[in-house]
């Protein structure tokens, strides 16, 4: 991003409070980091601050829904956004976002949000909210909120931090004139809290009060000083003036809103709150509860870390706040010895530095800058998904994953048979695979497609799938999109016609990866020779490491423990009762002579749950099934607990080599002989040859060569995940490709 850009910042208002804080502090780094910051909002007490840095603020009506300061404010926030020339708008709130999203469609800058906080999503509220063409989340439950929520891609959305700015939240701060405001004694023990006092906010505020009677007889000259103006100060001052009156002293103070919170937090010998004030609290070195609206975290220390950086410091999810938990924690503070609460206060401090700096917030901000910048078009991905099969949904994991292993924030959009479960599933947008109009629609805005993933240009199937996944390729080269058939098998192709008609097309693509030797010879044969062709990998062989405790967990909770071979079995033509009786019996002997127990894995369940029954109700030794769907992560942790596998599934063996599990492979499509040559694979029979005999057999060489199997699948493993990397690569190649 060029240096001298100029950025609009906006909120609803710029009073105490944590978003308020997090955009002053952002406006001054960008600032100094040579940007020319724009603020807008209806102004407050950080207003100052801002024009004190030299950033200009202009004031506009964006602190509520009133129809007459909407319709103002977009008024306004249009002669501004022309007036300043402004490169990058940025959104900090519900209100300035909705009526930014709406200029947004009109002038078309790039328009950034930052989700500080949850919103209500009833009574229509979900749709009043615009999350901009890019996002910054400031924790990860805050971006788990807005994919589940609003379904915004995870590949839009980067998490960030509240940057503190360690120079001004420091134990060094000079509180002198603070000490002589207050009346703050040098042998008093001071606690301070600091938060809006609206009724979202108050509420740890008023436990707090409420444990002060109990508190004062744990500390010397007590002395609690409430920072923040709001909506219910009225009643937490009220709640104050009870107490001071019970303890016949000023014993909390109530200071309203404050610009000078570093100098107030400096004079804290404990500090309670959450969020950015907890934060700046530990930067300036002091012992911090957390408790709030959201909940209670409590005391915190190195064992508080996980669960304060996963709800970013709010509690969400916590158990509900109380005075009596307040009270018992600070009776703890007190119980410990000075070294203990300097450790305690210095931990904190250290934590902030080192993960919380300023530096690092408006970096992430940028980053999100840059993509929304980009104005990247969209990847359309065509495959056999949302069908529930295993297979599929591991190569469309991958396939995202790969993609955006080499391009941080891609816009891709999966074609789907079930779009809803695609998005809520993967995180990225996903439309209707057989609805005409948005897949055109979609082409006509796309920059590449992908059709990727399996076996998708064959016959075996239906000549009606070829030709759709023909269709979508057809399409996107009429429409001059980059085209890609990503880590594709090819074939069979049984019919003269279909051979034809897929090689005229194909040969219209831009690059082809295939995951086999097999689909290349198939290219060849059916006359393809003008895109780039290079053999690859399955994109599974690009994924992370298997996690076999979990799988032997998952296996567990199905029945199967022990030494376990997985069987995955699909129906075809040649699946008949003398096939069925041979896997039955191979799965018997298996138990009787090795003591290993079989678990039926239907890759798909609505496909092979029958057979995979069928067979088990024909063994004698005990067995058991996987009849309910697994992830991708689930369903290659299971298989890489496995003794071995039994597989026709092309992902059953797939996922058996990436855990290094000896394998045997049933070919009922050229495809699984294709695979286990390519993985050097010697122990495969096909399925018309399948006898009781012959996969005893194959039993008992599996058991044999454990060891060597092993071995071999160890070296193959290391290239062939190699080649499943680079096909991430090339495609994102190909989409930045100048043309």
């Amino acid at each position: 991003m060029q240096k001298g850009s100029n950025i609009m910042l906006s909120l609803m208002q710029l009073n105490i409070g944590g978003a308020e804080t997090h955009v002053v502090e952002l406006a001054k780094e960008l600032k100094r980091q040579g940007f020319n910051v724009i603020v807008t909002s209806n102004g407050g007490v950080y207003v100052k601050e801002l024009e004190d840095a030299g950033i200009k603020h202009y004031r506009v009506p964006l602190q509520n829904k009133n129809p007459i300061n909407v319709i103002k404010a977009i008024a306004q926030l249009r002669r501004i956004i022309i007036d300043e020339k402004i490169d990058i708008v940025h959104s900090h709130a519900r209100i300035p976002s909705f009526i930014l999203g709406k200029l947004h469609k009109v002038m078309k800058f790039p328009f950034v949000t930052t989700a500080h906080w949850v919103f209500n999503t009833k009574y229509g509220l979900k749709y009043i909210t615009d999350w901009g063409q890019k996002c910054v989340a400031v924790s990860d439950d805050i971006k788990t909120y807005l994919m589940d929520n609003y379904k915004v891609p995870e590949a839009n959305i980067r998490v960030t931090i509240n940057g503190i700015d360690t120079g001004k939240f420091s134990p060094d701060t000079d509180t002198s004139d603070i000490r002589a405001e207050l009346g703050i004694g040098a042998d008093d023990t001071v606690i301070v809290y600091v938060s809006r006092m609206d009724s979202s906010r108050s509420l740890a505020a008023k436990h707090l009060i409420d444990a002060v009677p109990a508190i004062d007889k744990l500390a010397k000259n007590l002395k609690v000083i409430i920072v923040g103006g709001g909506d219910d100060f009225d009643n937490v001052k009220a709640k104050a003036q009870a107490v001071n009156d019970l303890l016949s002293r000023e014993c909390v103070v109530m200071t309203g809103a404050r610009t000078d919170i570093n100098k107030l937090v400096a004079t804290a010998e404990l500090f309670v709150g959450v969020s950015r004030a907890a934060l700046e609290a530990m930067a300036a070195e002091k012992p911090v509860i957390i408790a709030g609206n959201e909940g209670y975290i409590g005391l915190f220390g190195e064992d508080k870390l996980q669960v304060g950086t996963d709800t970013n410091f709010c509690c969400r999810g916590c158990g509900d706040s109380s005075p009596e938990r307040i009270y018992a924690d600070i009776k703890r503070y007190f119980s410990m010895t000075e070294e203990e609460r300097t450790a305690l206060a210095r931990y904190g401090h250290s934590l902030i530095c080192r993960e919380y700096s300023v530096e690092r917030m408006a970096r992430d901000t940028m980053t999100v800058y840059e993509w929304a910048l980009e104005k990247n078009k969209e990847i359309l991905v065509s495959g056999y998904y949302g069908f529930a099969n295993s297979g599929d949904d591991a190569l469309l994991d991958a396939l995202i994953k790969d993609i955006k292993r080499y391009k941080q924030s891609p816009e891709i959009v999966v074609l789907s048979a079930n779009p809803r479960e695609t998005t809520a599933t993967y995180r990225v947008r996903a439309i209707n695979r057989l609805n005409p109009l948005s897949v055109i629609r979609h082409i006509r805005c796309a920059e590449m497609l992908i059709s990727g993933g399996g076996t998708l240009i064959q016959d075996a199937t239906s000549t009606q799938s070829l030709i759709y996944y023909l269709t979508i390729i057809q399409l996107a080269v009429k429409g001059g999109l980059k085209v890609m058939l990503y880590s594709n098998g090819i074939g069979p192709l049984n019919n003269p016609k279909n051979a034809v008609r897929a090689g005229k097309v194909l040969d219209k693509t831009d690059i082809i990866t295939l995951r086999d030797p097999y689909a290349e010879k198939t290219l060849s044969e059916i006359g393809v020779t003008h895109p780039h062709i290079e053999v690859t990998a399955d994109p599974v062989f690009g994924m992370g490491e298997p996690d076999r405790a979990r799988g032997g967990e998952i296996l567990k909770s199905f029945g199967a423990e022990g030494r376990i071979m997985g069987v995955s079995i699909r129906r075809t033509k040649d699946t008949d009762a003398r096939f069925e009786r041979a896997i039955a019996d191979m799965c018997d002997h298996a138990a009787e002579k090795y003591g290993i127990k079989t678990v039926f894995i239907p890759m798909q369940m609505s496909r092979d749950g029958a057979i995979s029954k069928s067979i088990q109700s024909q063994m004698e030794y005990e067995s058991h099934i996987i009849d309910a769907r697994l992830d991708v992560g689930d369903m290659l942790s299971v298989v890489s607990a496995l003794e071995m596998c039994v597989g026709m599934r092309l992902h059953s063996l797939i996922y058996a080599t990436k855990g290094l599990v000896p394998l045997i492979g049933i070919v009922y499509d050229p495809k699984i002989k294709g695979f286990m040559d390519y993985a050097g694979q010697e122990l495969y029979v096909d399925v018309k040859d399948v006898t009781v005999s012959g996969m005893k057999e194959l039993i008992d060489k599996c058991s044999d060569r454990r060891d060597a199997i092993r071995d071999k699948l160890a070296v193959c493993l290391a290239e062939l995940s190699e080649k499943a990397e680079s096909n991430g690569r090339i495609a994102v190649e190909l989409y930045e490709k100048e043309v």
